[in-house]
């Protein structure tokens, strides 16, 4: 298999939705502690990464309108699992820690919001799958502290990535040859 043929960024897209999957169902059921959030900073570290990689993997995606929502996303996501790994040695509920993620937070759903809308302005992908990050991304808004029932407005936004990542894991290459430019490369 050549290397264009090993789609690792969008698998690691589609386990960064899996991982996302998980740790809400976790909390719903109640668990808590450590390892339920390491679980929820890996899974905002694995979307970082995947979206690096699906950027540098298909550029075709950083050039249609609202790409540059997946680098903003990136960062947030990054920013988020930082904020969520400080909360194992420094308690849940401690002040940086929790400005970290609340940062993270923004950026990963200014940047999924933005990438959703460009994804169903360009028509490069089917526009359901930028609706559904953009459900995801307004439901997870409602996500407050993650007590209870609350802990499932995350799965949406989960669904949404492992929706995404399935998708360019199965077209992986650029489905339509017309492409409205995107704002850096205007």
């Amino acid at each position: 298999m050549t290397e264009d043929g090993r789609p690792w960024a969008q698998t690691s897209l589609a386990l960064g939705g899996v991982c996302w999957i998980g740790w809400a169902l976790a909390i719903a059921a109640g668990t808590t502690g450590a390892i339920v959030r390491a679980l929820v900073g890996a899974s905002g570290f694995v979307l970082a990464v995947s979206l690096l990689g699906v950027v540098l993997r298909l550029p075709w995606i950083y050039k249609f309108p609202g790409g540059e929502g997946s680098g903003i996303a990136m960062l947030g996501g990054l920013t988020f699992a930082v904020g969520q790994w400080l909360t194992i040695p420094l308690q849940a509920g401690n002040a940086i820690a929790e400005g970290v993620i609340a940062l993270g937070v923004l950026g990963l759903l200014g940047g999924t919001a933005l990438l959703a809308a460009g994804m169903v302005r360009a028509r490069r992908t089917p526009p359901w799958l930028g609706v559904a990050l953009l459900f995801g991304s307004v439901l997870f808004v409602g996500y407050g502290d993650g007590t209870g029932p609350g802990a499932l407005l995350a799965l949406p936004l989960g669904l949404a990535w492992l929706a995404v990542g399935s998708y360019l894991v199965r077209f992986p290459e650029q489905p339509s040859g017309r492409l409205e430019p995107s704002a850096i490369s205007r």
